[in-house]
């Protein structure tokens, strides 16, 4: 990992405060009304697509890349999301890795690699203040670490990490017996970047009582910049494309 720019330091009350949190599962939530805790892991591949603008080290560069390119570049990829609820409250805790690789394209003998590692990580917390309604707020993490390696020269290494506190709703519903659908909407309410939006939308496929195939879309836009001159980094990126999970509740 690279060194991480100095965070803003944010009070414990404001932490508190925005503790109200909870992120919305590739799958939709069927809270049961009982005293007891239940439990629901949903294992999801998000199939990104990445639209915006770059810098690192001071040169800016515009970031175009479609799902189909990320997957030719990606080594690995790993998310899951977790919900633990009671019909009332709920906490979520959703971690998301990517590892990519990039040839360096010189022309010369020089070339190397690019390697991306990305981790976005929401903790969460939340509750349910009408039948289909639920409040949440908490903290999105995000670390990109970018490590050019070129041939027979030292690493590099840019990137950088940051965190938001979020507010948003989210909503869900029966279509059928066998159909439901889920949607969220939060916004960053403090933190490192200037600016966060994140929503999204699925529709679940139940299959028995407790398991439920999930298929949707979701959009994270969020604009991010630490330091200047040759230790400028911005990350001012579009996030978007489907979502497919497959849930299991105890």
């Amino acid at each position: 990992m690279t060194s991480k720019s100095v965070r803003q330091q944010i009070p414990i009350t404001a932490i508190l405060a925005l503790s109200l949190t909870a992120m919305l599962s590739p799958g939709l939530v069927t809270a049961q009304q009982n005293d007891g805790w239940n439990f629901r892991i949903t294992p999801y591949m998000w199939l990104l697509a990445l639209d915006g603008t770059t810098a690192a080290a001071g040169n800016e560069v515009p970031l175009d890349a479609d799902f189909g390119d990320i997957l030719d570049l990606l080594n690995i990829a790993l998310s899951a999301n977790m919900e633990w609820s009671n019909g009332e409250w709920f906490v979520v805790l959703d971690p998301m890795y990517a590892e990519l690789e990039a040839p360096i394209e010189t022309g010369g003998a020089i070339g190397g690699t690019t390697e991306i590692e990305l981790i976005i990580v929401d903790a969460l917390l939340g509750f349910n203040v009408a039948e289909h309604v639920d409040i949440y707020g908490g903290a999105r993490y995000y670390d990109q670490d970018i490590t050019i390696v070129p041939n027979m020269m030292p690493s590099i290494g840019l990137g950088d990490a940051w965190t938001d506190f979020i507010l948003g709703v989210r909503f869900h519903g029966d279509i059928n017996d066998r159909w439901g659908f889920a949607g969220k909407l939060d916004v960053a309410a403090g933190g490192d970047s200037d600016s966060a939006f994140y929503a999204q939308v699925v529709f679940q496929r139940r299959i028995g009582d407790n398991k439920h195939f999930d298929i949707g879309y979701r959009y994270y836009d969020v604009d991010y910049e630490s330091g200047s001159g040759l230790s400028r980094f911005k990350w001012d990126v579009a996030h978007s494309g489907p979502v497919v999970g497959f849930s299991w509740e105890f």
